[in-house]
């Protein structure tokens, strides 16, 4: 029996949901940004111990594929957390610094040829599988 396609909304929400309930496990202090005005992340947390705040964009699947990510300008505290969230199985989680996932970025649109205006940007699942659960690389 086939499965039914997820709507790309509620993968997304699932997954925004999964990685704030972990960081909250671990002490963090999370809240969503809301709405089209903050393209930036879907996060800001706060650390536990150093009290520092940071973003978390937040990039879910419910199958593994490829992720579709675009780079963004560098900043300092941007990190990724690519969310598996399926419906018959655990959640995994893939944490990369901004700069990790720029340069995977980049790396696979060199490995396809493709130009660095590509349309369709973004990692192979190899690539994040290599970051499964790196939460020590969050802010203390």
């Amino acid at each position: 029996m086939d499965k039914e396609k997820r709507a790309p909304h509620r993968t997304q929400w699932a997954a925004q949901f999964a990685v704030a309930s972990e960081l909250c496990k671990r002490g963090y202090e999370v809240s969503f940004t809301m709405g089209n005005t903050t393209p930036l992340a879907d996060l800001m947390v706060v650390s536990p111990k150093l009290k520092q705040m940071f973003l978390v964009d937040v990039k879910g699947l419910y199958r593994k594929n490829a992720w579709n990510i675009k780079s963004k300008p560098p900043r300092d505290n941007l990190y990724y957390v690519l969310a598996l969230v399926p419906d018959d199985a655990a959640n995994q989680f893939f944490i990369m610094t901004q700069k990790e996932m720029n340069a995977s970025i980049n790396e696979n649109l060199k490995r396809l040829g493709q130009p660095d205006d590509y349309t369709m940007p973004g990692i192979v699942w190899g690539q994040a599988s290599k970051h499964g659960n790196r939460w020590g690389i969050l802010p203390e």
